[in-house]
């Protein structure tokens, strides 16, 4: 008997030594963060299409100006202004921002906390201070203040004209809601003009990047500028949505930041001393329609990817310009198809060159399945990022905002674009796409090699960066496997 006790006891001391106890936390660890990845994916897995009201809304019909719009007096109708990311684009936001009487309400994706940004919100806060309303709503994580800029987010939040809120903050006990975002860009003032577009904010966001936003404006309750206020208010209603609120905040910092704000607009005095008559400003355009994915915290119906369907399937010329493509195989068998149908299908991506996305990595090794004898890509090859967000359909119709050409745009993330029936407009953007990208960029050939060139040179790509895109792709495809 006390051999056998002594076996089992020593059986026993071996099972619960430190090296088991260490292992066996080791193994729930990482059961428990495979378990939570599994829950935060799966919500995603599913297939979600359209439903009939929205898939009504979204009609080429419902996208097109009707034979009345098209005849009404230009001096009614909404004007549209194309503005590219520049000093001046900022400088025409700040005047906007100094120009509102009323209310503002203001949307954006991330905060870059640089000198541009204290700019800004320091315009907003005099505003507030001369009675305007303001509500500022901004992604729960990446539109975070950081740094010296959080105590201008708590003079924000203390302000008493000033609401702020956070879309999605960090909630740990929502794994799916982890991966959703707020990535809209939005800017309506006084409820009859708009910014609309790809631009987050900060001087980064500015100049590092090509991107573009539209000016609408003369609009109003009953057109897009109305349009946009419904789903802005639908946004700080939404449950995913979280009013901040500062009790003390120091002030100094407000002094000092309204002191280099000045300064600024004292050495830019000629541009902000220029009147601008928002009446007149931009062309007149006969139709602008504000389209909109669901705002939940699960996969969403992808009512934009379907105004793009429907637009693209009713045009015989189409140019897509995105940072990267990111689509499901049906996706892109349907822009092929398209492609297919069309007299001129051309995708405008960034290169591996000047690109500092990570989801670059997948779009990558899968664009050989993208390109066709019908479907042209060209790859930007500038120093500045691609970061645009904007398409054309058959040199009428423009399509501006926020969306990507991803499945996180398509079904997971907020996301706002207005769609403008617009001849006279388009041909501004298309002379964009071919002067500032297609110009600046390399086709992609059949063989997945770039096609020679007599004016644009391939940049090169060091071996450190493709190293690291190399090991972006493997993690995306651990990602997808789980």
């Amino acid at each position: 008997m006390k051999t056998s006790g002594k076996k089992v006891s020593t059986l026993y001391e071996t099972k619960i030594s430190g090296t088991y106890i260490v292992k066996t936390v080791v193994l729930y660890l990482i059961a428990a963060i495979l378990w939570y990845a599994v829950c935060a994916i799966v919500p995603f897995a599913v297939t979600v299409n359209v439903g009939e009201e929205n898939a009504a809304r979204v009609s080429f019909a419902a996208l097109s100006a009707t034979e009345s719009e098209i005849a009404a007096d230009e001096s009614t109708k909404e004007r549209a202004l194309l503005l590219p990311s520049s000093e001046d684009g900022f400088i025409m936001r700040l005047k906007l921002i100094e120009s509102a009487e009323k209310k503002i309400d203001f949307a954006v994706f991330e905060n870059n906390c640089d000198e541009w940004s204290i700019y800004f919100y320091s315009a907003i806060l005099r505003a507030a201070d001369r009675g305007v309303k303001v509500r500022l709503i901004f992604d729960g994580r990446i539109g975070q203040f950081d740094g010296e800029q959080a105590e201008l987010q708590r003079i924000l939040q203390n302000h008493n004209n000033i609401e702020v809120y956070v879309y999605n903050p960090m909630n740990f006990a929502d794994p799916a809601g982890l991966l959703v975002f707020m990535h809209d860009k939005i800017t309506v003032v006084d409820g009859d003009r708009m910014l609309v577009g790809g631009i987050n904010m900060g001087k980064y966001a500015y100049l590092s990047n090509a991107d573009l936003e539209v000016l609408i404006t003369n609009s109003g309750e009953t057109r897009s500028v109305g349009q946009v206020e419904k789903y802005y208010e639908k946004l700080i209603k939404s449950e995913l949505s979280e009013r901040k609120n500062s009790e003390k905040c120091d002030m100094s910092v407000r002094e000092r930041f309204d002191g280099q704000y000045s300064a600024f607009i004292a050495n830019n005095r000629d541009k902000f001393d220029e009147p601008t008559d928002y009446k007149s400003i931009g062309v007149a355009v006969d139709k602008v329609t504000h389209v909109h994915n669901p705002i939940d915290s699960h996969k969403k119906e992808p009512v934009i990817w379907q105004a793009v369907c429907n637009l693209a399937e009713n045009s015989k010329e189409t140019a897509i310009v995105s940072p990267y493509v990111l689509l499901e195989d049906a996706k892109i068998t349907k822009l092929r198809g398209f492609a297919d149908n069309s007299d001129k299908f051309t995708i405008v991506t960034n290169s591996l060159y000047n690109t500092r996305n990570v989801a670059y990595a997948h779009y990558l090794y899968t664009r050989r399945d993208i390109v066709s004898e019908s479907l042209d890509v060209y790859e930007y090859q500038s120093d500045d990022q691609l970061h645009a967000k904007f398409m054309s359909f058959d040199r009428r119709f423009s399509l501006i905002g926020s969306f990507n050409m991803d499945e996180r745009s398509c079904h997971i993330d907020t996301e706002s674009v207005l769609v403008i029936d617009s001849a006279a407009f388009n041909a501004q953007l298309n002379a964009l796409i071919e002067d500032k990208f297609v110009s600046e960029s390399l086709k992609v050939g059949l063989d997945n090699r770039y096609e020679p060139s007599d004016t644009v040179a391939e940049k090169p790509v060091s071996f450190g960066k493709k190293l690291r895109y190399k090991m972006f792709r493997m993690l995306s495809l651990v990602v997808y496997l789980l």
